[in-house]
């Protein structure tokens, strides 16, 4: 429940946690500049990327160990992709285009939302992978039916969403 509560808090914030070396990095300080601690930085991101792959998630190294670690979902790229092959997504682009249709839009990666949200449609598959995350994944918590389908509401939508959520 504790981390359910903290998880929601957090959730309503666009942040980034950067953390800055010495003194609000104004004069980096000497221990700062010291080799030991690059090497503490990269034990450090080893063993999160451990604990970050024991909970199933995958992760790639880009560049050498001593740069930050990202964390990117890749089921946008997914859904972008599957998007261009539904003819029913695709016509509403093109109604978006001539604007004769209101309630979708395109997104600036080119992909088709509705309501600012996500559209995702007739791909069984991706609605499969969406509702997993959102129920059995060990860093996420199925927090009710209800909440469920608010917080999925947010970012996705496809026709019956609250039925099948």
């Amino acid at each position: 429940m504790r981390q359910r509560k903290w998880m929601e808090f957090i959730g309503d914030y666009d942040m980034d946690i950067i953390y800055h070396e010495g003194k609000a990095n104004v004069v980096a300080d000497t221990l700062s500049k010291k080799s030991v601690h690059t090497l503490c930085k990269v034990i450090s991101l080893v063993r999160l990327k451990d604990e970050v792959t024991k909970i199933g998630i995958h992760v790639t190294q880009k560049g050498d160990a001593t740069e930050d670690l990202t964390v990117e979902p890749n089921i946008y790229d997914d859904i972008h992709r599957k998007q261009t092959l539904d003819y029913k997504i695709q016509e509403w682009r093109a109604g978006v285009e001539k604007r004769t249709v209101s309630w979708f839009s395109i997104h600036y990666d080119g992909s088709v939302w509705f309501d600012g949200r996500w559209c995702v449609l007739k791909d069984e598959e991706m609605k499969k992978i969406i509702m997993t995350e959102a129920h059995c994944t060990p860093y996420s918590m199925h927090p009710g039916g209800e909440k469920l389908y608010k917080d999925l509401k947010k970012i996705f939508w496809w026709p019956g969403m609250k039925r099948e959520s």
